[in-house]
């Protein structure tokens, strides 16, 4: 779930997906970004200081990686003392961009409600961004939303529909969802063989809470 997953991503700033494309030709921004991230790789191996002042230049600049960035090291308190606050502006600004990893980062704080009013309308409406624009994780929170009525009116088979998507992407939380979905019927019609093949699936790919479903109904099919 989101919680559990805002620090388990990989938000290490310069980090961030995107960092080598041009945005909105602010070739300035990207070329302070690009020595920002190698500045902080090196400062990550030799226990250097982080470069904050290079990576804000590139924020102040527009350019849309390096908002986010920033954004992620005032969210963890990485080379900048932790200020909510500050990450919610500078996601923002990145979201306006249509920066995936920033609409997803934005619908977290929502969620969660870090650096701003806890509002789950604007958080599914920013997962749904999110995904739109290319984020594969997004795909999975947009589903949790539709199946938990979170920010929008509670709907099993958009749910389902959003769980096919990111399970396609490989997503193993998916792959479970659709399992659980399949066995119990929850947006789609029951079909024991499609719950096993998707917890076999999830099952293979490290989830082990899959991994026990698919023995459990696989025990409760031989003692019917």
């Amino acid at each position: 779930m989101s919680a559990d997953r805002f620090q388990g991503r990989n938000h290490e700033g310069t980090k961030g997906r995107g960092h080598r494309l041009r945005w909105e030709n602010d070739v300035t921004g990207q070329q302070q970004y690009e020595e920002a991230l190698r500045l902080a790789n090196a400062a990550n191996r030799n226990g250097q200081p982080l470069p904050v002042k290079m990576l804000r230049d590139a924020a102040d600049a527009g350019f849309a990686p390096a908002q986010y960035a920033l954004a992620t090291w005032f969210l963890h308190g990485k080379g900048v003392r932790k200020n909510y606050k500050k990450a919610f502006s500078l996601l923002s600004q990145a979201a306006e961009k249509k920066y995936a990893s920033a609409e997803y980062d934005l619908a977290v704080c929502y969620e969660l409600g870090q650096g701003a009013r806890r509002n789950l309308k604007a958080a599914f409406l920013n997962y749904r961004r999110a995904a739109d624009h290319g984020d594969s994780e997004a795909l999975t929170e947009v589903a949790r939303c539709y199946r938990f009525g979170i920010g929008v009116r509670r709907n099993l088979i958009k749910a389902f529909e959003w769980y096919q998507k990111a399970a396609s992407k490989g997503d193993v939380e998916a792959q479970y969802a659709l399992g659980r979905a399949y066995e119990f019927g929850d947006g789609v019609e029951k079909d024991i063989q499609q719950a096993l093949g998707w917890y076999k699936k999830a099952a293979a790919n490290g989830d082990s809470i899959a991994l026990t479903a698919f023995a459990d109904l696989q025990t409760a099919l031989a003692e019917i």
